[in-house]
C-alpha cells in the first residue's frame, strides 16, 4: 500500500517489549506485578504472556501508532479505543450530536446507537433500511433514500448509517457522503465488519475513503485484535479530533488495556505487509466454499446476484448466509446443531438462515470442516423441534416514535402483559446483531409483540429484555 510513513514500525508492541526488557519493576499498577501474584490455574488457562504483557505505560506509544493505522488506510486521524465499539459509537455520537438536535439514523442500527440517542438527548429521524421480501432479510437505505428524508426534514444536522448489514449487504457510502456534504452535515459510519476493507479491492469500499466523516470499526469482529479493540476514524474537516478527543474522555476507562492496543498496532502491520495475499486466500476459500455448497439441495447460498437488488450497493464475499429453510429447520435449530453435533459456532441464526463470518484466519482445514458440516446437516437434517416464527414485513414494524429514547428510557414505568398501543420504555435487540426490535419511545403493535414472543419460543436470543420470559413488557405509565 502507498504510505508516507514507515509502516514496518510497531510502536505499543515496542513499548511492551523495551519495558519488559529493561527489568523495570512496578510499586503501581497493575497490581498482579505482571502476573507474579497470578496462581498456576489462571495462568495455566491466561498464560503468562497476558500479564507479562499488561503494561499500562505503553499507552504512551499509541498516538505514533494511530498515526500510522490513519496513514495505512488514508484516514485523516485514527483514534484507537478499548472499551469495544459501543464506546467508540458513544464517542462518535457524542460529537456530531447532542441534547434537541435532530439527526438521521439507520433504523437498523445496533443497540449501541440507541444507547448514544439516550446519553446525547439528540432526536432520532429514522431511515428506514430496504426490506427483501424474497429472502425477507434488512438491506441498507438508498442515496436516494438519505436525499429524500433529508429533503424532507432539513433540520438534522448528521446521518449515521450501519453499513455493511451482518448479512453483508453494503450502501452507497460514497453517494451518500456527497448528499450530506452538499447540505455540509457529517455522515458518520458504523462499519463494525470492515476494518480489513482499505487492504483489498475486491472487498467492499472502505467507508473512510469513500467520504465518510466519522467510521467506527471493531477489531474483533473479522481481524486480528482482541475482543473490546475498537477504532474510530476521522476523515474530512467537518469533525474536530480535539472534540471527538474530548467526548471520548469523558466515557472510557483512564487505566486502557496494553493487550488490546497491542493487537492493534500488530493487525495495522500485518495488513499492510501481508493483506492483500491474506485477503487473496480467504477470497479464494470463500468462493470455493460457496461454490460447493451451492449444488447441496436445501441449502440456497446467498452470492454477488445480490448487488444491485434493493438497493444494494455493495457485497461483503466474506459473510457465508445459508438459507436452511428448505430443509424444514430454523436457522437457530441449525446454529444450535453446528454447535452440538460438529462444535462449529456461527456468527448467527435467525428465522430462515444461518450466517458465518470467514475471514483471513481460517485455514483450508478449517473451510473443508464447515463444509462437511452444512452437507451432513442438509443431508439429514434434525426434526424440527420448534415453531418457525412468522417474519412479518417491515413495514409492519415499522413502529411509531412516540417519545425521544431519553425521555422514554426515564419515564415512570411499568410491566404489562399486552403492551399493544404503549409506549415502549425499553430496548429488546435480537441477538446477534443486537437491532433493537423496539427501543424506548416507540409505540408496541400486536404485530412487533407476537414476533417477539414467536422468535423466543423459536430460539431467538433476546439479552436485553426487563422480562427475559416476555410475559410482560416494560412501558411509560399512561
Amino acid at each position: 500500500m502507498d504510505s508516507v510513513m514507515d509502516q514496518d514500525q510497531t510502536p505499543v508492541l515496542d513499548a511492551i517489549e523495551q519495558y519488559r526488557a529493561e527489568g523495570n519493576y512496578t510499586f503501581a499498577l497493575p497490581g498482579h506485578r505482571f502476573g507474579a501474584g497470578i496462581d498456576d490455574r489462571t495462568l495455566a488457562v491466561l498464560s503468562p504472556g497476558v500479564f507479562q504483557a499488561d503494561v499500562i505505560t505503553a499507552k504512551q506509544a499509541v498516538p505514533e501508532s494511530e498515526k500510522l493505522l490513519a496513514d495505512a488506510v488514508g484516514a485523516r486521524e485514527a483514534v484507537f479505543t478499548t472499551c469495544g465499539s459501543s464506546i467508540s459509537i458513544h464517542t462518535a455520537m457524542l460529537t456530531i450530536t447532542g441534547p434537541g438536535k435532530r439527526i438521521l439514523v439507520d433504523r437498523n442500527v445496533h443497540k449501541s446507537v440507541v444507547a448514544s440517542l439516550i446519553l446525547a438527548g439528540a432526536r432520532p429521524v429514522w431511515l428506514r433500511p430496504r426490506w427483501d421480501h424474497e429472502r425477507q432479510v434488512a438491506h441498507p437505505a438508498t442515496a436516494g433514500d438519505v436525499e429524500t428524508a433529508l429533503e424532507r426534514d432539513p433540520d438534522v444536522s448528521a446521518v449515521l448509517m450501519i453499513t455493511p448489514t451482518e448479512y453483508g449487504t453494503g450502501a452507497d457510502v460514497r453517494g451518500v457522503a456527497e448528499i450530506c456534504h452538499r447540505r455540509g452535515i457529517p455522515l458518520m459510519v458504523d462499519e463494525a465488519w470492515g476494518a480489513h476493507f482499505p487492504f483489498h479491492p475486491s472487498m467492499p469500499t472502505a467507508a473512510i475513503r469513500a467520504g465518510a466523516d466519522l467510521v467506527v470499526q471493531s477489531l474483533h469482529k473479522a481481524d486480528g485484535g482482541l475482543c473490546q479493540a475498537s477504532l474510530i476514524l476521522i476523515g474530512g474537516d467537518l469533525v474536530d479530533p480535539v472534540d471527538l478527543r474530548l467526548r471520548l474522555d469523558l466515557i472510557t476507562t483512564t487505566s486502557p488495556s496494553a493487550l488490546l492496543f497491542g493487537s492493534i498496532d500488530g493487525f495495522r502491520h500485518r495488513m499492510v505487509k501481508e493483506g492483500r495475499q491474506l485477503l487473496d486466500d480467504a477470497l479464494r476459500r470463500a468462493e470455493t466454499l460457496r461454490g460447493r455448497l451451492t449444488k447441496v439441495a436445501g441449502l440456497s447460498v446467498m452470492d454477488e446476484s445480490i448487488l444491485g437488488q434493493d438497493g444494494v450497493a455493495e457485497w461483503d464475499p466474506l459473510k457465508l448466509s445459508v438459507d436452511v429453510s428448505a430443509l424444514g429447520i430454523t436457522g437457530y435449530q441449525a446454529k444450535d446443531w453446528l454447535q452440538q453435533e460438529r462444535h462449529l459456532t456461527v456468527q448467527l441464526g435467525d428465522a430462515r438462515r444461518i450466517v458465518c463470518s470467514l475471514t483471513y484466519a481460517d485455514d483450508d482445514a478449517a473451510i473443508e470442516r464447515l463444509a462437511q458440516a452444512l452437507e451432513a446437516l442438509a443431508d439429514k437434517p434434525p426434526r424440527a423441534d420448534r415453531p418457525a416464527p412468522r417474519i412479518p414485513g417491515l413495514e409492519e414494524l415499522n413502529l411509531q416514535q412516540a417519545m425521544t429514547p431519553r425521555d422514554a428510557y426515564f419515564a415512570e414505568t411499568e410491566q404489562v402483559t399486552d403492551p399493544a398501543g404503549r409506549i415502549s420504555a425499553e430496548m429488546i435487540s435480537p441477538y446477534p446483531p443486537g437491532v433493537p426490535a423496539i427501543l424506548p419511545g416507540e409505540c408496541f403493535n400486536a404485530e412487533v409483540v407476537d414476533y417477539l414472543r414467536a422468535g423466543l419460543a423459536a430460539g431467538m436470543t433476546l439479552p436485553d429484555a426487563a422480562d427475559p420470559t416476555l410475559k410482560t413488557f416494560r412501558v411509560v405509565n399512561a
